[in-house]
């Protein structure tokens, strides 16, 4: 994000204005004492926190849009095209060429790989390949060939539904796979999503700190498979990150975040829908919004064609704001973004200038 010096401004006025800090500002400007600016002056105000998005080979086209249309580039974008089969034989999707134009506005793009196929993670494709060294050597291999082939910044390993025994197996993965990296150059880089439900499955984080570069804590705690309610709770989000802080460390951690909606109707059926389509949802209906205090989520009712009630609860700028608040005050400066492509714009907005809430 970029600022013109107004009359009367000085560089403490400035950051105060973007909620930033003034040596901040000063650095990325290489402003020396004592800080002198002029009206006109251009200053560059960097996000005073590292900026991550992911993008699914599924709505390629929708997430890249985003990640283009950002008025500040992000830091980087994990493009998921890696999916791991039940055999242990990695399925690549087909890549975007646009892809590379988030490279050249100087956005790192990570190859992504997943145990996810046709929507479901498989602990089958986990088993398959992780829990053999020679499978898990030439998963290691097919990785780092598909990021160096394809001219990508490194890869993001994801793998859900699994057991302590497969998050093991990950960390001797990210340790060769590190290495191969390596070999090729110093500037790739190495990351890993943490499953949200790392510490009810007793996920040795500190062990896999020491064998990646970066470590994304899966802040979603509610999917289509859970009982009703806010998508995450702010206490849930602070307990978890604040128990991942403990073994990984502020510089290797990131949080994401998920931006998203769940519609539970009468019959027991439950679905996704973006934050956008509820509040148009709500508009259309007439429902009155409520605010959840605990989540800070919005929730509504209504009746569809069929005559069928349903129970909205969906994420939104309030409640992204406050998560964003919960992760600054444990020292979280490093912020990922689920999913690009369906994200309401203010949100892709604010996350990605350099400031978010007032």
């Amino acid at each position: 994000m970029h600022y013109a010096v107004q009359e009367g401004d000085t560089l403490w006025l400035v950051a105060q204005r973007y909620r930033s800090d003034y040596r901040m500002i000063a650095q990325a400007n290489s402003l020396v004492e004592p800080y002198a600016i002029r009206p006109g002056q251009v200053l560059h105000i960097p996000r005073k926190y590292r900026l991550i998005g992911f993008i699914s080979d599924y709505a390629s086209t929708e997430g890249i849009a985003d990640a283009l249309r950002a008025p500040d580039p992000l830091n980087e974008v994990v493009y998921s095209f890696l999916h791991v089969q039940p055999d242990g034989d990695v399925h690549p999707g087909a890549q975007d060429p646009a892809v590379q134009l988030l490279r050249a506005r100087r956005t790192r793009v990570l190859a992504g790989v997943t145990n996810q196929a046709e929507a479901f993670y498989s602990r089958e494709s986990a088993d398959a390949a992780l829990l053999a060294a020679d499978l898990r050597s030439r998963l290691s291999g097919l990785i780092v060939d598909a990021a160096q082939s394809n001219c990508l910044d490194g890869a993001h390993l994801d793998f859900q539904h699994i057991t302590n025994e497969h998050w093991g197996a990950m960390a001797q993965l990210a340790s060769e796979t590190r290495s191969r990296f390596a070999l090729l150059s110093p500037n790739y880089t190495l990351s890993v999503a943490i499953p949200h439900n790392w510490a009810a499955a007793s996920l040795d984080l500190e062990r896999m700190a020491e064998c990646v570069d970066l470590m994304i804590f899966e802040g979603m705690e509610k999917g289509a498979r859970d009982p009703e309610g806010p998508p995450t709770r702010l206490a849930w989000l602070q307990r978890n990150v604040e128990s991942a802080l403990e073994s990984v460390g502020p510089s290797k951690l990131a949080a994401a975040i998920g931006v998203y909606g769940l519609d539970w109707a009468e019959g027991g059926g439950v679905a996704y829908i973006t934050s956008d389509a509820a509040a148009r949802t709500a508009s259309e209906t007439g429902s009155r919004i409520i605010r959840d205090t605990d989540s800070a989520a919005a929730k509504f009712e209504y009746r569809d064609s069929r005559g069928e009630q349903h129970r909205v609860w969906y994420e939104d700028f309030i409640s992204f704001s406050a998560k964003l608040k919960v992760l600054e005050s444990l020292g979280v400066t490093k912020i990922a973004l689920w999913r690009l492509g369906a994200l309401p714009t203010e949100i892709l907005e604010a996350a990605s200038g350099a400031w978010v809430w007032g």
